[in-house]
């Protein structure tokens, strides 16, 4: 019982005071419980002075003797509870999380580089259109294709930079969340 309550202490116990109050409470309801039961399995649930003068010697056999080694123990295997599972997040993170991002990351670059390329396409013919055709189009309208080209180079040229900027930062990120 006493065990149980130092393993509650380390793991459950809540810091503000009435949510501890509460959860004392439901704590030692739980083990009265819990006490109740095995006697009623052992006697028929008869309770006798006896019952608890040996709970109480129980409690003070462990408080003197066994306590001093129970923390430790307790306390090195939640440590390495705590170390077994950030060793399993970092391999997920290494062999499940990461390449799922790279991946993500190179459809994305191929992606812009495709587009990149399509629209080098476009102008360069664009180029070789205009060059035949400029001397037939009208002086307003090669103005209005020149303004839109120029708004549609801005944009790409904006994206781009977003691109960039998203790929630096996002890379940063992650290496200093792995640190």
């Amino acid at each position: 019982m006493a065990a149980l309550f130092d393993t509650y202490k380390l793991l459950l116990r809540p810091h503000t005071y009435w949510n501890r109050v509460i959860v004392d409470t439901l704590f030692l309801l739980t083990q009265g419980c819990l006490i109740f039961y095995l006697l009623f399995l052992a006697n028929g649930g008869m309770i006798r002075f006896y019952l608890f003068l040996a709970v109480l010697l129980g409690i003070s056999t462990y408080f003197a003797l066994f306590q001093p080694i129970y923390l430790p123990i307790l306390n090195g295997f939640i440590r390495l509870t705590v170390n077994i599972y950030q060793l399993i997040s970092r391999i997920v993170r290494a062999l499940i999380i990461k390449p799922i991002i790279w991946v993500i990351r190179l459809v994305v670059t191929l992606l812009v580089g495709l587009l990149a390329l399509i629209w080098r396409l476009v102008v360069i013919i664009y180029k070789i259109i205009a060059f035949f055709i400029q001397p037939f189009i009208p002086k307003f309208v090669q103005n209005y294709l020149l303004n839109l080209l120029a708004k549609c180079s801005r944009i790409i040229n904006k994206l781009k930079l977003d691109m960039f900027n998203l790929w630096k930062n996002r890379g940063r990120k992650n290496d200093e969340a792995d640190s």
